[in-house]
């Protein structure tokens, strides 16, 4: 079995199925999976191609109960053919997938109250630039890939495409991106709550998720729960005081 680039959607089955340093099982629906690690839960289930992607411009949603965030990623593969690169401009579902993920990031900071919790990065959307490779030497890790706020990377994509006058086609990859999250980095912020929807805002976004989830029956969707911190624990009470 050779090392052939992976599909897409490969990828995004196996990112839910892998998780470092976590114990998973099998739960009673096909689509989900169940991770522990320190008295935490992460559920997963794998929803590409779904009214959840159409809707929300994502293939993956995190959700973390114990810090109320939301967080959802498309993904993206890199072109092994084409030196390990991605060219947004040859993408066609791209345009589409930005207008609705910003949608999405306006509709939740509008949502947004000064009471609510402070994130490194209160919007949701983010996306995941994915090593093609289909061959990895650890199963239980996720793909290789560049994480990217879905502000950064618009920014990322005009100022090459401002520089592609004179150096050719916009492109992304590990040889000229300046600056990303890995696995680690971005699965660290998730888990502590650092990114994603915060307040009000959660509450909306996760009810368009449910009723995605509802309507289909193969969504991607995450669920981060376990002991609250102390800190996070007074927030909440602050909220339901409110």
């Amino acid at each position: 079995m050779g090392d052939r680039p992976a599909l897409e959607d490969h990828l995004v089955t196996h990112d839910t199925r892998a998780m470092l340093g976590w114990l998973s099982e099998e739960t009673n629906h096909v689509a989900w999976r169940e991770f522990h690690e320190h008295g935490r839960t992460l559920l997963v289930a794998n929803a590409n191609r779904t009214a959840a992607e159409r809707l929300l411009g994502c293939d993956i949603i995190f959700y973390n109960v114990s810090r109320h965030s939301l967080v959802l990623v498309q993904y993206k593969k890199l072109d092994a053919e084409r030196g390990g690169f991605y060219y947004p401009n040859g993408d066609r579902n791209l345009a589409k997938e930005l207008v609705r993920m910003k949608s999405l990031d306006r509709y939740a900071a509008m949502q947004a109250g000064p009471g609510d919790e402070q994130r490194l990065d209160p919007s949701p959307s983010w996306i995941k630039l994915c090593h093609p490779r289909s061959v990895l030497p650890h199963t239980t890790e996720m793909i290789h890939g560049m994480y990217f706020s879905r502000r950064q990377f618009e920014s990322l994509r005009d100022d090459a495409r401002l520089k592609s006058e004179k150096t050719g086609a916009v492109r992304f990859g590990y040889k000229n991106v300046p600056g990303y999250l890995d696995n680690t980095l971005f699965a660290r912020l998730v888990e502590t709550g650092q990114i994603g929807t915060t307040g009000t805002s959660t509450d909306l976004v996760r009810q368009q998720v449910i009723r995605s989830f509802r309507g289909k029956r193969n969504l991607v969707f995450a669920a981060l729960s376990g002991e609250e911190p102390p800190q996070a624990k007074r927030n909440a009470q602050r909220r339901e005081a409110r």
